[in-house]
């Protein structure tokens, strides 16, 4: 079965941010043609893919980037929120596999009543509700991992600045480090 979100030629890849630092919310947005989709994922998802694929692009002999001028397309309108990323290379054809499953948050639902026993609450524990989410499948050539990189840590040092003794941002208002004591 194919995923309406399966990319095997893209324009773009690129990470992304609408926002003021300290209230920004992250995206990842692919592009082929006039077809653009996005997809919402926490700050620390942009940081880890980048530095990976940062790493796999390096490792592999990276070209020059292939730079995105363009940017996030708007208005963003996420498919849905990001929970698991994988990634899988092809080092023969130097091509990179991103894969994005849909967060989907789990929910068991049972009654407690009075003849509620011991093998009951085995019998929950050992059940495994499986919910099934969306996928996204992005195929990148090397020089795009680089960009995709190149972008994330850029996007990532234009926030907040962290604080030297803990490493936590600093808002505007200031910091209480908890290491200043």
């Amino acid at each position: 079965m194919n995923s309406p979100f399966e990319f095997e030629q893209l324009d773009a890849f690129i990470p992304g941010a609408l926002g003021e630092p300290g209230n920004r919310v992250f995206y990842l947005q692919a592009r082929h043609g006039e077809q653009v989709v996005s997809f919402r994922l926490e700050k620390e998802q942009v940081g880890m893919l980048g530095r990976y694929l940062g790493q796999l692009a390096s490792n592999m002999g990276s070209p020059d980037p292939e730079r995105d001028i363009a940017g996030l397309i708007e208005p963003v309108l996420p498919e849905w929120v990001v929970g698991t990323i994988s990634v899988g290379v092809d080092e023969e054809s130097g091509i990179i596999q991103v894969t994005a499953e849909e967060l989907v948050p789990e929910e068991i639902e049972f009654e407690v009543d009075d003849d509620f026993t011991e093998a009951d609450i085995e019998e929950l524990l050992d059940a495994e509700e499986i919910s099934i989410g969306e996928q996204a499948k992005f195929t990148l050539r090397i020089g795009q991992a680089a960009a995709f990189a190149e972008a994330a840590e850029e996007l990532l040092s234009s926030g907040r600045p962290p604080c030297r003794l803990c490493g936590r941002p600093i808002g505007i208002e200031g910091h209480n480090c908890p290491r200043w004591n």
